[in-house]
């Protein structure tokens, strides 16, 4: 069955491109122990030569998602690539190991994204538990975070609470690891989309305006104008995904 791979330069040795390799084999890959998500993409943590990994399998069995990869990137590669684009950015995002591309002939079948397993206290959705210590700071953090990713023209596309975690650094202080990369956008960021990813990240009002305001000092902006922005397109966004939650059982019965 052949394979399209990238290994990082520190791990490209023979027996990570081994171990590597034979994620596409192994039958036993994700044990139900070491699963962290199941469903659509499994995610699995593993280790391997003392190095905690995750591993992200992305199966491909959609005919029209085949044809799609034989033209644009698969999600693991982009996974990889975009990943290392938020750490070169001075962002954090777990350290990428490798993507795994295996084909059959002219189509992708599967493909994976390894990366380092990073431990985190907890995701962005705790935000709403007002017995959570330092919610104002991790919000502020938040702020400065999506004014440098969009200073740094980079729109992550995916960016729900649950793909922003807050860990700590060694020395104490809090840092926010962002994950799931795959969907990304690279270029001038519109304003419009910059206040659609504020949005995304769902804080509780309380938690609105100091992550405004570090976002506003950080990209040096108007807070008014961005406080003002912000409120119309939570608006209009609660509207969008009521009824797309609404819709979504006769969506999935169509296929959408």
């Amino acid at each position: 069955m052949p394979l399209k791979m990238q290994i990082a330069d520190s791990y490209d040795k023979p027996a990570w491109r081994s171990w590597i390799e034979g994620l596409s084999e192994s039958g036993d890959r994700y044990p139900k122990d070491k699963l962290l998500q199941g469903g659509r993409n499994q995610l699995v943590r593993h280790r391997f030569e003392n190095v905690d990994l995750v591993v992200k399998r992305f199966p491909n069995n959609d005919a029209w998602k085949k044809a799609v990869y034989r033209v644009f990137e698969g999600k693991a590669k982009r996974s990889y690539l975009h990943s290392e684009r938020l750490n070169q950015a001075g962002l954090n995002s777990p350290k990428p190991v490798a993507w795994l591309e295996s084909w059959g002939g002219s189509w992708m079948k599967e493909s994976f994204y390894v990366c380092h397993f990073t431990p985190f206290e907890h995701e962005a959705r705790e935000l709403h538990r007002t017995d959570l210590p330092e919610r104002a700071t991790k919000a502020r953090l938040l702020g400065r975070s999506l004014a440098q990713m969009h200073r740094a023209e980079i729109l992550h596309l995916d960016l729900t609470p649950g793909n922003l975690l807050f860990t700590r650094s060694s020395e104490g202080e809090w840092e926010l690891h962002i994950v799931d990369n795959n969907r990304m956008r690279f270029g001038r960021v519109s304003r419009r989309a910059a206040i659609t990813s504020l949005v995304q990240a769902d804080l509780p009002t309380d938690l609105v305006e100091p992550m405004l305001e570090a976002y506003a000092e950080c990209a040096e902006t108007s807070l008014e104008e961005l406080a003002r922005a912000y409120r119309k397109r939570r608006q209009s966004y609660a509207l969008k995904w009521r009824i797309k939650n609404a819709t979504r059982p006769w969506r999935r019965k169509i296929g959408l």
